[in-house]
């Protein structure tokens, strides 16, 4: 079982997020709010409503909710100007902001960016950050970031979280070593988890911290429906970006003791990413192992699973079978879900 108290959050993911205006992102944050969760994500990509904006907004509206990025990354903006943002929010929020950061690659294509030495570069960007924060006026010349001498030029909270959304070995390493949060990418099953736990674990014991000192929060793909058949086969849209943006190293597959079809890898080696395509091509023994989906019941047995495997913070990314029922999800889930969750994780 989790050595943490439970917490659970949600958000919704990029696609989504672009079909949700802010009257309903609200929606969904209240939802949250009034029914006890603890955070409240918004995806950073491309070209959707700014992130900033969103989680300053939401933050107007709440009282008690974490707010936080999911994710943002170390190139589409210097470090420098994500430590402002976040400070910024945070102290809009009265000390509510989490910096969720990963390797990113959201419309990298279309602003012509790279994404060279990705472990390296949130690394390098997290130690920016942080010595902004502190107020530090310094230099760095690192592999992949570079900040001329400077400083912020306000007072902010210097030790504001930071969680570091990773799937593959070298980033949840990373987090052991100097994240407060780490976001597991890497499924649901027990293989998989385990697999995470330890590449943070080896990264807390190289950097000298104690066992667990890592909150492990979850990226928690879900789909409640009546109907199981079309909760799994929705549930796959999650997926799809998991697989797409892996290839071709998917040491988290295995560890859920799964591996990619031979036609899925082939039309993924020829570089097209239809998610369509790739929906199609994704098996149904990949649901079972990667996302949630089902009955409000059935859903509930395997959160209650998830936590009880060691997580101790889903943050629940909603696909819906109809469009527009991401907000039905997450009362179904505040409703019907959460009182068992909380029984679970008290027992």
């Amino acid at each position: 079982m989790s050595r943490r108290g439970f917490r659970i959050g949600a958000g919704f993911l990029g696609h989504i997020s672009s079909e949700n205006g802010f009257a309903r992102l609200r929606e969904a944050a209240r939802i949250c709010e009034d029914a006890g969760m603890d955070s409240f994500w918004v995806a950073d990509q491309r070209w959707m409503r700014d992130v900033y904006v969103s989680l300053t907004d939401i933050a107007a509206r709440t009282e008690r909710l974490l707010v936080g990025t999911r994710v943002t990354d170390p190139y589409v903006r210097h470090p420098g100007l994500t430590a402002v943002a976040i400070a910024s929010l945070d102290e809009a929020s009265g000390g509510r902001a989490v910096m969720g950061i990963g390797a990113g690659g959201s419309g990298f294509a279309q602003m012509g960016l790279g994404r060279p030495r990705p472990a390296i570069a949130v690394r390098e960007a997290i130690e920016v950050i942080r010595r902004l924060w502190s107020g530090e006026e310094f230099e760095f010349h690192g592999r992949v970031v570079n900040w001329n001498r400077g400083r912020l030029e306000f007072r902010c909270r210097p030790d504001i979280p930071v969680a570091i959304a990773a799937r593959g070995p070298m980033l949840l390493e990373l987090a052991g070593e100097v994240a407060e949060a780490a976001i597991v990418a890497s499924g649901v099953s027990p293989g998989g988890i385990a697999w995470a736990r330890e590449r943070i674990a080896r990264g807390e014991r190289r950097a000298g911290r104690s066992a667990g000192s890592v909150e492990l929060m979850h990226m928690t793909y879900i789909t409640v429906h009546g109907d199981r058949r079309r909760a799994r086969q929705v549930v796959k849209k999650g997926i799809v970006g998991a697989v797409s943006g892996s290839h071709p190293n998917y040491d988290f597959l295995a560890a859920n003791g799964l591996e990619v079809p031979p036609d899925l890898y082939r039309y993924l080696d020829t570089g097209a990413r239809d998610p369509a395509r790739i929906l199609e091509l994704i098996p149904d023994s990949f649901v079972d192992r990667l996302a949630i989906a089902g009955t409000v019941d059935e859903c509930g047995d395997q959160l209650a699973a998830l936590i009880e495997n060691g997580i101790d913070h889903p943050l629940l990314s909603p696909i819906p079978v109809e469009p527009g029922g991401e907000l039905e999800i997450l009362r179904n889930v505040a409703a019907s879900i959460l009182p068992g969750l909380r029984r679970v994780r008290t027992a």
